[in-house]
């Protein structure tokens, strides 16, 4: 009898432990889920070296009835607004291309006209975001390892733009009988972002060149391009 008095006990005590556990780990989530979540008001700023708020997102909301044909200017007002809530100074916004699964949307540095972020509309529920790739991974100053010790922001790349769409041309080559890299490329911050063209010239999608290792990045989730329109 007591050896089961004991168990009971036991069992008790582990149970209010679990509870008062999970209780805790709940309370913790949420305060990690809205800290510094766009739009709440908790005085979150976004800088070089810091990705966190950025990968949050904003959402536009419902004020647009058809996001398939919401207008370039209804994306870049709702981008210039992503911009100022995650606290972003000195950016603009360069150009918007549309493409059948969303909007990609080219910032530059206002001073520098260095390229800042990249960032995508979805299309189908307004969220705008960073960009997949390269935005995130090869960006210095803006990207995932901004913050790493030795980045100091500069734009030294060994490789320039002449070269950068030379390797974009082998690049595609190798894969496509009719797509090229267009005659200039944006320069960010450790790698250039390109437009491929048809043989007509016409615009088919994009790629990105690393700036220091020449990899080539196509940038494969746009969809068809449809259109664009330069700020």
């Amino acid at each position: 009898m007591k050896n089961i008095k004991k168990f009971l006990i036991a069992s008790i005590i582990l149970i209010i432990i679990g509870v008062v556990g999970l209780i805790s780990v709940c309370t913790i989530f949420n305060l990690s889920s809205t800290a510094g979540t766009v739009g709440t008001g908790t005085g979150y700023t976004f800088g070089p070296g810091n990705m966190v708020g950025m990968m949050r997102g904003f959402n536009s909301g419902n004020q647009y009835v058809d996001l398939q044909n919401i207008s370039f200017d209804e994306v870049k007002s709702a981008a210039e607004k992503y911009l100022n809530d995650i606290g972003l100074q000195n950016v603009k916004i360069k150009e918007i291309m549309e493409f059948s699964n969303n909007f990609y949307i080219e910032t530059v540095e206002e001073d520098t006209e260095f390229g800042a972020v990249e960032l995508l509309f979805d299309k189908t529920n307004g969220a705008i975001f960073p960009e997949y790739g390269p935005n995130m991974i090869w960006n210095q100053k803006y990207g995932m390892h901004s913050g790493f010790a030795g980045n100091q922001y500069k734009n030294n790349m060994a490789i320039d733009e002449e070269k950068a769409i030379e390797l974009a041309n082998s690049y595609l080559a190798k894969i496509s009988q009719n797509e090229f890299a267009g005659d200039e490329g944006q320069k960010f911050y450790g790698y250039y972002t390109i437009d491929t063209v048809n043989k007509n010239g016409v615009v088919v999608g994009m790629l990105s060149v690393n700036g220091f290792t020449g990899q080539v990045w196509y940038h494969n989730w746009h969809g068809t391009f449809i259109g664009m329109k330069e700020y």
